[in-house]
Parts: structure tokens; C-alpha cells; sequence
């Protein structure tokens, strides 16, 4: 009983930690359907949603009045009968929101009934987009027409409107209750396909870059990238791994030294370089020093070959092979699960680089991914949720590739460094 009970703790532990490690995705993923409501909602939503909004059309037959002393252009709609519930004054008077062009705006105050004279106006007051909420000691959802907030001292009075569906011309006021927002599932699917339009789009520009380009760009340098590391990283910690020439352990440790440079060093002599020799605003930039082999990538991989028995060398030079044939024939076969590794690590190091195609690509046509999530943040329209759809569309390749290779990475990083 006490070893089964000790595993079901160790099974929701790790149920636990795993919840833990999968909930950034899961929230990423929901927000990609979620409206700029959505996304915007405090405290947030754990589902796409939004506020559950309603119409109330009220009668306007002589509760529309302008101020006695105030301009005639202003009016006001007058939502209650009632003296000053925010103050002492007896005073009869009523609660009045101002109307904007026949139509009710944010702004409410309560005048006396002396102050103000009636008009002429529509016979219906008609109350768009008003979010339903759920008032204490209400027994179901009502709409709420506006609300009033008071300081008083440290802390506020707050006056609410609203109506009920048995007498739905008659605002009731309440004072001091606690309401929250009626919400209901709402999935917006449209944020994909206005995503893959592209960022132009979003401000309302007919000639757009598509995220479909933005994808192709960041495949294309990706997979270049990938095969130049592979293919000169593998090369290289053949060379430190299974031949003997003088200074060996020392170059390595060089090579090792060059991990300790900070990229923010060399980005402008890399720059001045590559803008002489006319490289800019091309992928050459990204992808020829690809072809150089990186440090940590020769280190995981003389690692992972120090693994393989001398005896495969041997053999291959009993059959006649040189370096370059054992290297292609015995070694790379062998080292399939670390080449993988590599290979992820450098294409997602590529997919999610930021920096690289922000100084070398102008071109709107050369675009990477995150360089096109980058031009969706606009000062004039709110794309969070746009971008939250593309944050998706860019994590798909990078997830189907781990799920695929996910078996060769655990063998490749679980065997790397040890000795036979």
C-alpha cells in the first residue's frame, strides 16, 4: 500500500511539473484565437473568449433635457430619477449620461431638477455594445448602462445602471456592489488567415509581404545553415578527435576560448565586411559563415566520436581507406544521432534569430520570421493578437521537428562524452 501510494505522489508530481513546462504553450496557442478583447481581459481568460455584450433600446418620450445655463447643442438622456447618492443633498434631481450625437457616451453626472429644461428628441435612446455583468444579489446576468466612480478618502463609491429584462425601461441603481463581466467562448479563426497576409495588411495597405514568404525565407537559410554546420563542424572535430598532429589539445582549447567572445564584438567588424564586399541585404550574410564550423558544435561532436572505438579506424585503413573515406564511411555513419542534434540546434538557432536579419535584410521580399513578427508591432493598430497567431505559425516546423527527431536527440545528447 505505501509503495503504491509513494508512486501515485511520483505520478502527479511529474503530472504537475509537466503542467507546469506545457502551460506557455498552451497559452500561446490560446491566445492566437483570441480577440484584442480577449487578449486584453483582466483578470485573463483561460479559454478564447470575450464579454458577452447586448442592445437596450429605451423609451426617450421626455427624458431627453439640455442644461438650463449650458450650451443648446448639449444634451443629456436622463437614466433615473434620484437625489445625489454620492452626497447629503436631499435635493430632488436625476442621473443623466451624455449623448453624443443621439447616442450615449461615457459620460454621466446628476443634476437638479431646476438645472435642466426638456427638448425635443428621438422616441428611443438606443444602448450599443453594453457588456452584461453579474451584480451581487442579482439572481442572473443584466446589462450594465454605466457606472459612476467617486473618491472618497482612501478608498471610492461607485454608482451602477442597469436594466432587467421583466421591466426593461426602468434603470435600477445600486451603490457598492461587487460585479464581474460576463464572459462566453468565442474562438476568433480570422486571426490566420489576416496573419498570413502580412503586416502591411493589418494597416489597411493592399500590397503586403505574406507570412508564407516570411517562412520560406527563414526555411531557406535554416536548412542552408544547417547543412553548412553539419557539414564543416563534423569535419573539424573529426580532425580533433581521431588524428594525431602536434598542438592538438591546445588548438582545441582555443577554439573553445572563441565561445567566451560575445557576438556584440565582432557585429560591427562583420558588418563593415560584408557591406564591402556587397553582401548586404542578401541571405550570404546568414548563411556563408554557417559554413564555418562553431565551437560548441565541434565540441559536442569530438565529444560523441571520442565514443566510437579506435578498431573502426583501423579497419577502414586495412581496407585501404584514407582520412577524408573513413571520415564520410565510418565516422558520419556512426554519428548520426549527434549530427542530428546538431543539425536541430543549428536550425532553430537560424529560425529564431532576430538580430542577424535585422541588420543585414532590408528588402520587405527577404523577410524571416521573427523579422516579420517584429513589423506586425504597430503604434497605430493593436495586432497582439496577430501576433500571438504568428508566434504559432512560427513554432510549428520547429515542434514537428522535435517530435520527429525527438528519439536521435535523447540517444545524441545522452551519449556525448562518454568512454568506452
Amino acid at each position: 500500500m505505501e509503495k503504491r501510494f509513494k508512486r501515485v505522489l511520483l505520478y502527479l508530481t511529474l503530472l504537475g511539473i509537466s503542467g507546469l513546462f506545457l502551460f506557455p504553450f498552451y497559452w500561446v496557442l490560446i491566445s492566437s484565437v483570441k480577440s484584442v478583447e480577449g487578449i486584453s481581459m483582466r483578470p485573463p481568460s483561460y479559454y478564447p473568449s470575450e464579454y458577452h455584450k447586448t442592445k437596450v433600446v429605451l423609451d426617450a418620450t421626455s427624458r431627453i433635457v439640455r442644461e438650463a445655463a449650458g450650451p443648446d447643442s448639449v444634451w443629456w438622456f436622463r437614466l433615473r430619477e434620484s437625489r445625489d447618492l454620492l452626497t447629503k443633498d436631499p435635493m430632488p434631481g436625476a442621473y443623466y449620461v451624455r449623448l453624443d450625437s443621439l447616442k450615449p457616451g461615457q459620460y454621466l453626472s446628476w443634476f437638479p431638477e431646476s438645472a435642466v429644461q426638456s427638448v425635443s428628441g428621438p422616441p428611443t435612446i438606443t444602448f450599443d455594445n453594453l457588456t452584461m455583468h453579474q451584480i451581487e444579489g442579482e439572481p442572473k446576468a443584466v446589462p450594465l448602462l454605466a457606472k459612476m466612480v467617486r473618491s472618497k478618502g482612501a478608498s471610492y463609491d461607485e454608482l451602477l445602471f442597469f436594466t432587467d429584462d421583466n421591466k426593461p425601461s426602468e434603470v435600477y441603481i445600486v451603490k457598492n456592489r461587487a460585479h464581474q463581466e460576463k464572459r462566453e467562448f468565442y474562438a476568433r479563426w480570422e486571426n490566420y488567415p489576416e496573419t498570413l497576409k502580412g503586416p502591411e495588411a493589418t494597416i489597411g495597405q493592399e500590397q503586403s509581404t505574406g507570412f508564407l514568404l516570411f517562412m520560406r525565407n527563414s526555411f531557406i537559410i535554416s536548412i542552408l545553415s544547417m547543412i553548412g554546420q553539419v557539414l564543416s563542424s563534423s569535419l573539424v572535430a573529426y580532425g580533433f578527435a581521431r588524428l594525431n598532429f602536434r598542438g592538438r589539445e591546445g588548438w582545441f582549447i582555443v577554439l573553445l576560448a572563441t565561445m567566451m567572445i560575445p557576438a556584440q564584438v565582432t557585429m560591427i567588424p562583420m558588418f563593415a565586411i560584408f557591406k564591402t564586399i556587397g553582401w548586404v541585404n542578401s541571405f550570404l550574410p546568414l548563411v556563408v559563415p554557417q559554413f564555418t564550423a562553431g565551437a560548441f558544435n565541434v565540441f559536442l561532436l569530438r565529444q560523441y566520436m571520442l565514443t566510437l572505438p579506435k578498431e573502426l579506424d583501423d579497419s577502414a585503413a586495412i581496407d585501404g581507406c584514407g582520412p577524408f573515406r573513413t571520415f564520410f564511411y565510418v565516422i558520419l555513419p556512426n554519428s548520426i544521432p549527434v549530427l542530428i542534434v546538431v543539425g536541430l540546434f543549428t536550425f532553430v538557432g537560424a529560425w529564431q534569430d532576430v538580430m542577424g536579419p535585422l541588420i543585414y535584410l532590408d528588402d520587405p521580399d527577404y523577410r524571416t520570421v521573427t523579422l516579420g513578427l517584429e513589423y506586425f508591432r504597430s503604434p497605430y493598430v493593436d495586432t497582439r493578437h496577430l501576433i500571438m497567431t504568428g508566434a504559432v505559425l512560427a513554432m510549428f516546423p520547429v515542434a514537428i521537428l522535435f517530435l520527429i527527431f525527438q528519439r536521435y536527440i535523447v540517444a545524441g545528447i545522452a551519449t556525448t562524452g562518454m568512454k568506452t
